[in-house]
Parts: C-alpha cells; sequence; structure tokens
C-alpha cells in the first residue's frame, strides 16, 4: 500500500510536526477561548485541527465537527447541524428530549440504518426555519455540555456562512457564543482573506471575537526525515538533498509533497532502491500530464488580465502593485490588477503570504511556465 496520502485527512504516523501548532490550539480551547486559524490551502489546516481534536477528545472534551460547504440554506444548516451534535451523543434518547425541550417547534426523529445504528434526524416539514429557531438551534451546544463535559465546536470553512446572510447569521452565533459558558469554538477555512475580512473588520459581528493563528510550511528537515522513513520500509533510499529537491518541486505544500511522493513510491517501488533528480522530475511530468487537461480549461476560462497575472506571478510575486512591478512586466492599470487578484484569490487559483503572491497549486505553476 502506498505510504503517501493526499486529498483525505491525514492521520497517524502519516501525521508529522505541527507539534506546536496543536499545542497552542489545545491549549488556548482549554483555557476556555476561541480560536480563528488561518492558512492558504493545502497545508493541511484540516488534519491539524483533527490531530487537536484526538487529543481533546482524550481529555473528556465533546468535539464537535462541522462544515459549512454543504450549507446552501438555513434549512440545510439546521439539518446538518442537528445531526452533528447528535453524532457526539451516546444517548440519543436524552438528547431528543434536550432537542424538544430547547426546540418545541421541531420534531426529533430516532430511526434506525441499514447498519442497525440509531440516527437522528428532524421533521421540520410545516415549520418556517427562521432567526429564532437558528438561534435556538445555536443554543444546544450550551444544554448538552456539563461540568465535567465542555462542548468545543469546530467550524470548518466557515467563510461560508456568508451564504446565510439572509438571517444575519453571524449576528445570531456571536451573541449566543457570548452567552455560553460551557462551549468553545474554533473557526478555520481555505479563503483566508474572508476569514480576515470578517474576525479584523469592525463592521463584522465577528470583530475581535476569537485569539487568531496562522499556520505556515512545515520545517524541511522534518519532511525530508519523514520521506526518508516512510520510503524506507520497501527498501527505497532517498538522501538528504533528493528530498530536498522534492519539496521544492512540490512548493514545500504539504498536500502536494504528499501527492508527489506517492508518484514516486509508486515509480519505484519492487525495482528502483534508490530514488534521483531524474527520478523525481519524471513523477512531476507525469503529475502535471494527469492534470493538463484540468489546467488548460482553468486557464483558457480566465479573463486576459487574470492571464497575464498568472503568467507574471510564476516568475515573480512581491510588491505587484507597484508601479516599476507594473511597469517591468506590462501588466493592465492598478485598478484592473486588483480585481484580477480579487477574483483569483476567491477562486483559490492564487494565495498571498505576507506581502507575497503566488500560484496556489506548484503543477500548475509547471502548466504556466510549460505553456
Amino acid at each position: 500500500m502506498n505510504p503517501f496520502t493526499y486529498g483525505t485527512i491525514v492521520k497517524g504516523d502519516n501525521f508529522y510536526d505541527r507539534t506546536d501548532e496543536c499545542s497552542r490550539i489545545v491549549q488556548t480551547l482549554l483555557g476556555g477561548n476561541n480560536l480563528v486559524l488561518y492558512a492558504p490551502r493545502r497545508f493541511g489546516k484540516t488534519s491539524l485541527v483533527f490531530k487537536a481534536i484526538e487529543q481533546l477528545e482524550n481529555q473528556g472534551f465533546i468535539c464537535v465537527y462541522f462544515d459549512f460547504m454543504p450549507v446552501f440554506s438555513a434549512e440545510s444548516f439546521f439539518r446538518l447541524y442537528s445531526k452533528a451534535l447528535s453524532a457526539k451523543q451516546s444517548n440519543l434518547q436524552k438528547f431528543a428530549q434536550i432537542f424538544t425541550s430547547v426546540i418545541k417547534s421541531i420534531r426529533p426523529i430516532i430511526k434506525f440504518g441499514q447498519d442497525g445504528m440509531p440516527e437522528f434526524s428532524v421533521d421540520f416539514a410545516n415549520t418556517v426555519i427562521d432567526e429564532t429557531v437558528i438561534s435556538q438551534l445555536l443554543g444546544l451546544p450550551e444544554k448538552i455540555a456539563d461540568e465535567n463535559h465542555r462542548v468545543l465546536v469546530f467550524f470548518d470553512e466557515f467563510q461560508e456562512v456568508e451564504k446565510l446572510g439572509n438571517i444575519n447569521f453571524e449576528g445570531l452565533l456571536r451573541s449566543k457564543i457570548q452567552q455560553q459558558q460551557n462551549v468553545n469554538y474554533l473557526f478555520f477555512g481555505s479563503k483566508t482573506h474572508l476569514l480576515q475580512e470578517m474576525f479584523n473588520s469592525k463592521k463584522r459581528a465577528f470583530y475581535n471575537a476569537a485569539s487568531q493563528m496562522t499556520i505556515s510550511y512545515l520545517p524541511e528537515n522534518e519532511t525530508i526525515e519523514y520521506l526518508q522513513q516512510k520510503l524506507s520500509k520497501d527498501n527505497i533510499n532517498i538522501d538528504n538533498a533528493t528530498a530536498k529537491y522534492l519539496i521544492s518541486v512540490a512548493a514545500n505544500i504539504p498536500h502536494y509533497i504528499q501527492l508527489l511522493a506517492a508518484e514516486v513510491w509508486q515509480y519505484a517501488v519492487n525495482h528502483i532502491d534508490t530514488i534521483t533528480l531524474e527520478i523525481i522530475n519524471e513523477c512531476a511530468e507525469r503529475v502535471l500530464a494527469l492534470k493538463s487537461d484540468f489546467y488548460m480549461e482553468l486557464f483558457d476560462r480566465q479573463s486576459a488580465s487574470k492571464k497575464q497575472l498568472l503568467q507574471t506571478l510564476v516568475i515573480e510575486g512581491k510588491n505587484i502593485f507597484s508601479a516599476t512591478y507594473i511597469k517591468r512586466h506590462n501588466l493592465p492599470s492598478i485598478g484592473t490588477l486588483q480585481r484580477a487578484v480579487k477574483g483569483l484569490i476567491n477562486d483559490g487559483i492564487i494565495e498571498k503570504i505576507n506581502d507575497s503572491y503566488f500560484v496556489a497549486d506548484p503543477f500548475f505553476v509547471m502548466f504556466l511556465k510549460k505553456n
């Protein structure tokens, strides 16, 4: 079995380093404070959060993970969040009683699934899911918490709450958080710029509502050691310099390191005992070939100004709004450039760390350089 995993939550011995970051999450929540976590896409936020959840559950906390990405309406949020809360309850009958005491207008349903296990759902066919009902639901975690079992809620893709603006969701949630004594929250998501706006703008409900932390690149030495240890289990050797080169090709982004390393392992297992720079390049080309049609379509649907910016960012990405940068690369007006940047960030195609912008996918960078 391939020892490298990507596209899923990394757990067990596939998760390495991030010790300090995990400790900070755990200690912040243990201390009764809320936290917002920033990081670009594919940097391993969700895997880090699940590592923290594992530690916190071992200490007796009720940890509720909820992903806002599938939410598209107040009704879908109500149904999905109710289910997420119920999934952490060992006694669904008791949970249903608490649910009914808090939300009297909605009928809870407990039925048995195909696996014979009880499942919780709700029936609100004749009920309008308005601000009042959502507010009641948001108060439910406090009701299922007790002195011995605090509740911790982990809201993934939290920037997607903007889809619930018609019910003032941000204001409702902030109000409930301020009232709750036994519940704390961690907010994170893939659109860093939107999260930063939510928590740093004085006009938003969540202004200064949580401590803030960021995660960046993994330490190179630990990643080299990880690659060597994983490959050695199948008698495949990779020296420090070659491992460092693999990391650089993957732009030191955890997801792409795993992706490229998985391709290298598949190329070498059972017939190659030493990885070379040439093998790294060959495997990178294989990944690129598999994704080239997608990259072509992605590039083709961009506006002319976005295409021009993308081709420029693979060369350099600092001070892109300066007159010198614009003149050197013959870019459009600063207004057009700003709109292009905003659109590409919103689509997750480019990211920003400190004052530098970069194309988020290193294999898309390879595509742009080739084409």
